[in-house]
């Protein structure tokens, strides 16, 4: 076998193809894996230096039925998952750019996804296992039923939906991420004999072990700069080290490093290269040793951010154990430069812990807000390198997080998300269920609940499928609004949110049933749910106003400097979520309104206004066709009704889309990632698998 370094553009340019055999498995990336090579490619493309990322290794075989004319065949022993995401990725910008760019769209299909010039199946560049051709051939040609319910369709629109949605509302430079995404790969390619056993290799290869990390890679360097400290300094610095972290905490750490040395550009996957390249400029074994040193120290404070209970100091362990709860990797750069500061004596105990409770707030408000997190890393590496020498206080921190772009809610937009937003559908499980547990300590018993002992999950008291009994409540309360529609509007927000143990049994009992329970309940929220006479939109309003003013109290907001923006529809999460809907279903503007905590007007008329993926696949909640609809492109005068039809929607004799091929707000909320277990139990959607 020959191998050699190459990238995408190396691989896929000329004529070639790449046929995946019949002993592989389907493509099988589940959103986890495409939500990492985004983010991946997306680091690449941000980053000034000219890194690259390795992606792996693609192990080729010529195809035996190949022969001197024609495009030359191989099969893809290994790494089929990588390029059929790759390609799809490239199949998403296409169409992305279509209509504004439709040379760039060409070039795209010439350069990646085709051979130009050759004849049926030896046109495409990658031909999947027959179990996906159909799909992969339907995404090629742009057919109508292309981006269905099979993994490949998933792929397809979770990429297209992230292009639409841009960066933080802003569009990305497409020419950059297509140069991140062909040139700056990395790929091993490892081409096999025609007379090697294909079948033999691929076995192997899925016996190999583990790559090495960055951080075993800097390691291995290190060493080699270390001829004659080499023993000494991997009994006294490393070996501990290695005691305090494991692998993956090592190899963040090592990047953690790069920024708190003010390097917010530092990418996990060009950990090594920028950390040797730094190094390089060390002359002696002393300055070596003297750089483990220090690493050894960081990994230390870094342990106690990781497990709060190795702090002596209480009060400083509760702050930690809070973040810790919190559960986002993203606060440890600035965590761990307040923990250096405090460890040099410049912040106290306590301006130390009142340092970590500010970044808390900012976390926990942009998640009570529905602030996308895509751009929160970057935020608080950029704030790590603003503050410099400056100490980290509590007041600095809050600062510069108030700052324009910054995004720190205020507490008008925070009144005003908890009464409109979808809570139930912002962040993940356990910090939805942390920020209930707050609340309710903010109620300060006598006889504190062990939350950590209790089975308490979020229970939705309005319920999620709503009765007849249910409904009639809330026309009651809202004559002249369609209960159905209002019922959407407030079943997930806070308001009509609490925690119990007693989930199964409340279910979509009425409220006179569910009033009992509550009233027997330990928790102080459900006893004052309890007192309600009924539970409809009037409640549920002045329940969310008071839970409101207790998140000011407990997360303190930005300062005076802050813009105090007021709540307004969330257009890239709308997009989000029309780019998942599959060929061949539909939803209704309720449900997209539920999602993104709007109103189904402007959602109409956005979608009337402003081209965004899918936009005729809304339909009124009976399954009609809306007579307002209209494309945003005035030159397209195709029948709404037809286009859903030629993608497999069936219409009745009435004009309305069947009912099971709708997909409700849950649907569409698990489609873009948000997975519910139950009633309360938020689970990534992939592991449901």
């Amino acid at each position: 076998m020959k191998a050699g370094e190459t990238t995408l553009k190396g691989l896929l340019q000329g004529e070639r193809q790449y046929l995946v055999p019949l002993y592989q498995r389907r493509y099988s990336w589940k959103r986890r894996h495409l939500e990492q090579l985004w983010n991946d490619l997306l680091s690449l493309g941000d980053a000034d230096l000219p890194v690259t990322h390795f992606l792996g290794s693609v192990v080729l075989a010529p195809n035996p039925a190949n022969t001197p004319a024609g495009v030359q065949s191989w099969l893809v022993v290994d790494g089929q998952q990588r390029l059929t995401s790759l390609s799809i990725l490239l199949c998403a910008i296409r169409d992305h750019v279509r209509d504004t760019d439709p040379e760039a769209a060409t070039r795209i299909d010439d350069l990646y996804l085709l051979n130009k010039w050759a004849k049926g199946l030896s046109k495409y560049t990658l031909l999947p296992t027959q179990a996906d051709r159909e799909a992969w051939i339907s995404l090629v040609e742009r057919k109508a039923d292309a981006g269905g319910d099979d993994a490949i369709g998933v792929a397809y629109r979770y990429f297209l939906g992230a292009l639409a949605a841009g960066d933080d509302g802003q569009p990305f430079d497409l020419e950059r991420l297509e140069q991140a995404i062909v040139a700056r790969l990395s790929i091993v390619e490892i081409a096999a004999h025609a007379d090697d056993n294909v079948y033999r290799i691929f076995e192997s290869l899925n016996h190999t072990g583990r790559r090495l990390t960055q951080a075993d890679l800097l390691r291995n360097y290190l060493f080699m700069r270390l001829p004659t400290r080499d023993e000494h300094v991997y009994q006294h610095q490393w070996v501990p080290l290695q005691e305090l972290l494991n692998d993956d905490e090592l190899t963040q750490l090592v990047w953690l490093d790069l920024v708190l040395r003010g390097d917010d550009r530092a990418t996990q996957e060009s950990t090594y290269q920028a950390q040797q390249q730094r190094l390089m400029h060390v002359s002696d074994e002393a300055g070596i040793e003297a750089w483990v040193e220090e690493l050894h120290r960081r990994a230390r404070l870094y342990s106690r951010i990781l497990r709060p209970e190795l702090e002596k100091d209480m009060v400083l362990r509760h702050a930690l154990d809070r973040l810790r709860r919190w559960g986002a990797a993203v606060v440890e750069p600035i965590a761990l430069l307040v923990m250096l500061a405090h460890e040099h004596g410049r912040l106290t105990v306590a301006e130390a812990a009142a340092s970590l409770r500010v970044v808390e707030s900012y976390l926990v408000r942009r998640m009570i807000a529905g602030i996308p997190t895509n751009n929160t890393n970057r935020l608080l590496m950029s704030i790590v390198k603003e503050l410099g020498d400056t100490a980290p206080t509590a007041a600095e921190i809050t600062r510069l997080l108030s700052g324009p772009r910054r995004r720190f809610p205020t507490d008008q937009l925070i009144r005003e998300a908890v009464l409109a937003n979808p809570f139930y559908w912002n962040g993940r499980g356990p910090q939805r269920t942390y920020v209930l547990r707050c609340i309710e300590e903010a109620y300060e018993h006598g006889e504190p609940l062990d939350f950590a002992k209790s089975k308490l999950t979020i229970e939705h008291v309005l319920p999620q499928s709503a009765t007849p009994e249910w409904l009639e409540m809330l026309a009651a309360d809202a004559p002249g609004e369609p209960p159905e529609e209002l019922h959407g509007s407030l079943v997930h927000t806070l308001g009509n949110l609490s925690l119990t143990a007693y989930n199964g049994k409340l279910a979509n009992d009425s409220f006179a049933v569910k009033k009992k329970i509550l009233a027997d309940s330990g928790l102080a929220m459900n006893r004052a749910i309890a007192d309600a006479d009924q539970w409809a939109r009037t409640q549920i309003h002045q329940r969310g106003r008071e839970m409101a003013d207790k998140i000011v109290q407990i997360w303190p907001g930005p300062d005076h400097s802050a813009v105090a923006e007021p709540i307004k529809p969330q257009w890239a999460l709308m997009t989000s979520v029309l780019a998942s809907i599959p060929a061949g279903r539909w939803t209704s503007y309720s449900d997209v309104a539920a999602v993104i905590g709007s109103h189904q007007v402007p959602v109409g008329t956005r979608l009337a206004t402003v081209s965004v993926p899918n936009a005729h696949r809304v339909l009124k909640l009976n399954g009609a066709v809306s007579a307002e609809f209209r494309w945003p492109d005035p030159q397209r005068k195709d029948d709404p009704r037809a286009v859903l039809e030629s993608e497999g929607v069936v219409f009745n004799a009435q004009g309305r889309a069947g009912k099971a091929q709708r997909m409700t707000a849950s649907d569409l909320a698990k489609a873009i990632g948000i997975g519910l277990d139950g009633d309360g139990d938020a689970i990534p959607l992939d592991d449901t698998e």
